[in-house]
């Protein structure tokens, strides 16, 4: 273990631990996971693989959204003062979107091997979503305590989420509702991103906790092209428009590796997880819409970074959990 680990996990010691302390931003690694699995389907038939690989991150998937659900709800009918604290803090209230976009995506994932269950995960989690997207914008404007500092990509999570409703929402629900869901998410990306940019150029640096959500601008534009390429059956200017700029968001990332680079474990490392399959995914598409080979290959090792991620994320998660400190209180 690094000094820098260490140092990290000193700070935890001797906090109060338990389930009461439950961290709803462990929801970030379903969104991995479920990103993972998606992308996987894309890629298996342009390599003619048989399904394995995707229908295993699935079923896993599948445990650990029913496993962190549960959990979820027992810590909202026995410590609802706890639930309720973290709605109230500016970083902890987005990752509650999280969970209603697990459902999104896991529609979208069951979308082929089941379409009743997509039907039923997906409105869980649509409507769901937008009950959230609303009391966390309603809490941003008659809040009086948040600052510019506070704000930070994490914030784009209940934005994102109606991004992906139409990827799945277009066997589910009318036209015109997938497109309500796609409209709210792109307006509001742009206005969220125009945010992001002033803060971090003119304000305070991320704190070193959440330098990994910096990865989450890359989210609205790729699942963009994605939620677009499903709703008009086509790849036009403005598709094309979105991946390059989602494109230049990664190329911006690269350049900023070594801010990432030996930063300690946090939760917060999964932000890495659901833009980059989202990234993998649009690239796909974007092979599909333009033929052009360079994009098949570059969704190939997209899809073995992913993969590599996914497994060592997982595995640090797994240390952390032994080590218990996962269920600890934040500050």
């Amino acid at each position: 273990m690094s000094a820098t680990e260490t140092a990290a996990l000193s700070k935890v010691t001797g906090r109060p631990r338990g389930i009461r302390y439950f961290p709803v931003s462990l929801f970030a690694s379903i969104m991995g996971f479920s990103g993972t699995t998606i992308a996987a389907m894309q890629i298996e038939p342009l390599l003619s693989f048989p399904p394995y690989l995707s229908r295993t991150l699935l079923a896993l998937t599948t445990i650990f959204l029913v496993g962190q659900v549960f959990l979820l709800l027992y810590r909202l009918g026995v410590y609802p003062d706890e639930v309720r604290r973290d709605f109230d803090h500016p970083v902890r209230m987005n990752f509650f979107g999280a969970v209603s976009i697990s459902f999104m995506l896991l529609a979208v994932a069951y979308g082929g091997p089941s379409p009743q269950v997509a039907e039923i995960l997906w409105w869980i989690g649509a409507p769901l979503h937008m009950l959230i997207t609303l009391a966390v914008i309603r809490k941003v404007i008659v809040q009086t305590h948040f600052e510019i500092n506070h704000y930070n990509p994490a914030w784009f999570i209940p934005v994102v989420g109606n991004l992906v409703a139409p990827i799945a929402g277009v066997n589910c629900a009318p036209i015109e509702v997938n497109w309500f869901y796609f409209g709210t998410g792109m307006v509001m990306s742009v206005v969220y991103t125009t945010i992001f940019f002033y803060r971090i150029f003119f304000h305070r640096p991320l704190p070193v906790k959440l330098l990994p959500t910096f990865f989450i601008l890359m989210a609205p534009p790729a699942v963009g092209v994605v939620s677009y390429f499903k709703l008009t059956g086509q790849l036009d200017p403005f598709g094309r428009t979105l991946y390059g700029f989602a494109f230049f968001i990664g190329l911006t990332l690269i350049v900023l590796l070594p801010l990432f680079y030996r930063l300690p474990f946090f939760l917060s490392w999964w932000a890495y997880l659901f833009p980059s399959a989202a990234i993998t995914i649009a690239t796909v598409v974007m092979y599909h819409g333009t033929g052009w080979a360079v994009y098949q290959y570059l969704a190939y090792s997209q899809m073995a970074v992913l993969l590599v991620l996914l497994v060592d994320f997982t595995l640090r998660t797994l240390r952390t959990v032994l080590r218990r400190e996962l269920c600890v209180k934040e500050d």
